[in-house]
């Protein structure tokens, strides 16, 4: 009994790798379909002087001006989120505080009541919900219930760059270190064709609203002149292929202050049209970004030798 408990539980965790790319961001990343891309390079647009008071300067074109919120966005370095995910007729929301000072860093909760593995995450973790806890060293996934008997007594399971790397169909590792706002916007400049589309006001907040189409067949045959560096012209190439991704629209929203309080991704993968969107607030919030007490850890790639083991 206790074997076959065992077996179901590392079954479960190992799928639940999976659920952590719906937090990219990002960039938006579960069991079934691939990632909604969030993985951008810096620009190469120059960046104007910044304005004073917030305001936005006279006769600055929006990928310059985007330049700077880059600018000041990354100098927040932390911020709350709340977001929301939906591919096909499944949905997640996450909650959380993240930074994104050296990495991506923080606690994140992700929502599954509205995906099939809401169930299965009830049994491990007394909800349907996925409490997430991003360090340096990768991912931890915070469990309850019967899982913590079959692990010993442990709570945290430690999901490593590899092991992410080998959920996510071998796309980039480093993907959840670009969940970030500033990656967004710089993934908005990429397009090349950037549009301010006017005031909106989100959050309670007056903003200005930018969008993009980021277009697959035009990033296969961009070198790195077009404003990315290489090595992230070849991650983005490599995600938009795997989720065969053919367009992307980005849309951000950015204050007064050019800080990033939403963003938008959309378009369709091979599991169904997808669309991510994030709201960030409190930036310069507090984050605990310490990984779980090594002895409260087991690590993911201990979970396919237990389910054997238990098997046999």
């Amino acid at each position: 009994m206790a074997g076959t408990r065992k077996t179901a539980v590392a079954v479960v965790l190992a799928a639940l790798a999976l659920t952590a790319t719906a937090c990219n961001d990002s960039n938006d990343k579960k069991a079934a379909p691939a990632a909604p891309t969030t993985a951008a390079a810096t620009s190469a647009t120059p960046s104007a002087a910044a304005p004073t008071g917030g305001a936005k300067p006279e006769k600055v074109s929006p990928a310059v001006y985007l330049e700077q919120v880059t600018q000041k966005t990354s100098a927040a370095k932390s911020a709350k989120v709340d977001e929301t995910i939906t591919i096909g007729d499944i949905a997640m929301k996450g909650t959380g505080a993240i930074s994104w000072a050296d990495g991506l860093q923080g606690d994140l909760t992700m929502d599954m009541s509205g995906s099939p593995m809401g169930k299965m995450i009830a049994v491990l973790t007394g909800s349907e919900s996925a409490p997430y806890r991003f360090a340096k060293d990768g991912m931890y996934l915070h469990i309850g219930g019967d899982a913590v008997e079959a692990l010993g007594g442990k709570h945290w399971v430690h999901y490593g760059t590899a092991d992410l790397a080998k959920a996510s169909g071998g796309t980039s590792a480093n993907q959840f270190k670009d969940a970030d706002p500033v990656e967004a916007v710089r993934l908005l400049i990429a397009t090349g064709k950037v549009a301010e589309v006017g005031q909106e006001t989100v959050g309670g907040k007056a903003t200005t609203h930018y969008s993009g189409v980021l277009n697959a067949d035009e990033i296969a045959g961009a070198s790195s002149s077009k404003g990315l560096s290489q090595e992230k012209l070849d991650q983005l190439k490599q995600k938009l292929a795997a989720g065969g991704i053919t367009s992307e629209q980005v849309d951000v929203w950015v204050d007064a202050d050019q800080l990033v309080v939403k963003r938008t991704e959309s378009g369709a993968t091979k599991a169904g049209a997808f669309k991510a969107s994030v709201l960030y607030s409190d930036y310069g919030t507090a984050v605990d970004t310490a990984a779980p007490t090594a002895s409260d850890v087991v690590e993911a790639a201990a979970l396919a030798k237990l389910g054997k083991d238990s098997s046999s």
